[in-house]
């Protein structure tokens, strides 16, 4: 491991985890959590807790066997484990910007998180040449496979972009929505005001 990430241990993903998270179904997520430091698999709306750093969603673990088959490789539950590892310690050199992007979005994600829409991957950070810090979620309505990815600043400085992705082999983008509010609202009702766009991007009838 890199001397330059932030934790000396690393973690290791276990082929009872990938059990647990077939389980769950379709919105469960499997996360390793900081205080614990351990993994474990979770319903979607327990994957949100700002220490909680998610590895992979079911549709994750698909695409993940799909590409073993298709490199000649068995997907078992000890490739897919050790596989899972090597990306979760690769994340690990993202995880204090995830971190504290989480805190942000916090109030958007239990806005959003319910019944019918979930978390449906690992959330991905970058920091731009002289832009913002920002991170895209990646919620999915339930029953359509319908995804919103959803892209946000540090501090909403920048307008969110919400970008609509219909479901198939390959996830094609249909439809991309911007919503501004820096500096305009309280954080509770600009959480409120995304969540209302993504809400009713993902009802689109594609």
């Amino acid at each position: 491991m890199s001397t330059s990430m932030p934790y000396t241990a690393g973690i290791t993903v276990t082929p009872a985890n990938i059990d647990e998270l077939r389980e769950l179904g379709t919105a469960g997520c499997l996360v390793w959590d900081e205080g614990a430091s351990w993994v474990l698999a979770v319903n979607g709306d327990k994957a949100l807790a700002p220490s909680r750093m998610i590895i992979t969603g079911r549709s994750g673990l698909k695409h993940l066997t799909e590409a073993l088959e298709e490199d000649g490789r068995p997907a078992t539950d000890a490739e897919l484990a050790r596989d899972l590892t090597d990306i979760a310690n690769d994340q690990l050199t993202d995880w204090p910007g995830i971190r504290a992007m989480n805190l942000q979005v916090q109030g958007l994600r239990e806005a959003l998180i319910g019944p019918r829409i979930y978390l449906d991957a690992a959330p991905t950070f970058e920091t731009p040449a002289g832009g913002l810090p920002r991170m895209t979620d990646y919620y999915r309505r339930t029953h359509t496979g319908i995804t919103a990815c959803v892209t946000v600043t540090f501090g909403y400085l920048e307008a969110t972009r919400i970008t609509v992705c219909a479901p198939g082999e390959v996830p094609r983008p249909v439809a991309e929505v911007t919503v501004s509010a820096a500096g305009t609202f309280k954080a509770h009702k600009v959480h409120r005001l995304i969540a209302a766009a993504v809400d009713g991007a993902l009802d689109l009838d594609l």
